[in-house]
C-alpha cells in the first residue's frame, strides 16, 4: 500500500510526532504501508522554500526505497523554474506540492498556471491541499484560507494536460460529476485522508465515478 500523502520536519504551531524520516517511515510501516510520498513542512514557511526541499532529500535518501520526494515550490519567489527542473531531474522527486494559502497567491494567478504546466511537461502529478490543518483549532498566526473544490477544478480545466491531486479535501460523488454523471474533470485524483466518514457507499460513488485509478490512499 502507497501513501500519497504524507509529510516530515517540525510544525511550528505545535508538537507533533514522527517528524524525522526515520521515525515515520516506522510508524507507517506499523500501519503496513510499504511506500510513501514525502514532503516537508518547512517548505510552507521557509522564504526561499526550494531549501526545505534541498533538507527533505537530505532526510529521505537513506529511505529511497520507502519514500518518494515532493517538491514545495512557490511559482511567485524567483528561480522556480530552476529549482523544479533540480527537484525533478536532480534530486528525483516525482511530484510537485502547491500551497497558495501559505504562499500568498491565487490557483488562477498566471505564474500558478505557469508552474503547473511545468510540472506537466515533466509528466509530474501536482498536489494542492485544501487544508494542511483543520483551520477551526489553527494558531493565531497560521492561516485561516483553503483550497475550494472549484479553486482546484478551475486548475484542472485550465491545464488538461496536468495531473491534479487534491489533498486534505472531503468529496462526494455529486460534487465530482455533471448533470450527465460524468466526472467534472478527467485529470483530478482525489486522496482518503479526510474522507473518514465517505468510507462504505459514499466513497464507493467517488470510485465508482472517478474510477479506482483516480482515488488514492492518503493518511494525511
Amino acid at each position: 500500500m502507497f501513501d500519497i500523502n504524507t509529510a516530515i520536519g517540525h510544525w511550528p504551531f505545535r508538537r507533533i510526532p514522527n517528524q524525522s524520516a526515520a521515525e515515520l517511515r516506522r510508524h507507517l510501516e506499523s500501519h503496513g504501508i510499504t511506500g510513501a510520498a514525502a514532503a516537508h513542512t518547512a517548505g510552507l514557511f521557509y522564504k526561499n522554500c526550494h531549501d526545505a526541499n534541498l533538507e527533505l532529500a537530505e532526510a529521505i535518501a537513506a529511505h529511497d526505497d520507502f519514500f518518494v520526494g515532493v517538491a514545495t515550490l512557490n511559482p511567485c519567489y524567483a528561480a522556480w523554474e530552476r529549482d523544479l527542473e533540480t527537484c525533478v531531474n536532480g534530486l528525483g522527486f516525482r511530484a510537485l506540492r502547491m500551497v497558495p494559502q501559505y504562499h500568498d497567491y491565487s490557483l488562477s494567478d498566471a505564474p500558478a498556471l505557469a508552474l503547473v504546466r511545468a510540472a506537466a511537461a515533466l509528466d509530474i502529478p501536482v498536489l494542492i491541499p485544501s487544508r494542511v490543518v483543520d483551520t477551526r483549532q489553527r494558531h493565531w498566526l497560521d492561516v485561516e484560507r483553503t483550497q475550494s473544490l472549484q479553486d482546484i477544478l478551475a486548475v484542472c480545466r485550465a491545464v488538461p494536460a496536468a495531473r491534479i491531486v487534491a489533498t486534505e479535501l472531503p468529496v462526494t460523488a455529486g460534487a465530482l460529476s455533471t448533470p450527465a454523471g460524468q466526472p467534472v474533470c478527467g485529470n483530478l485524483y482525489v486522496e482518503t485522508s479526510r474522507q473518514v466518514s465517505c468510507y462504505g457507499q459514499v466513497m464507493a460513488q467517488v470510485v465508482k465515478l472517478l474510477g479506482a485509478d483516480h482515488v488514492l490512499f492518503g493518511s494525511g
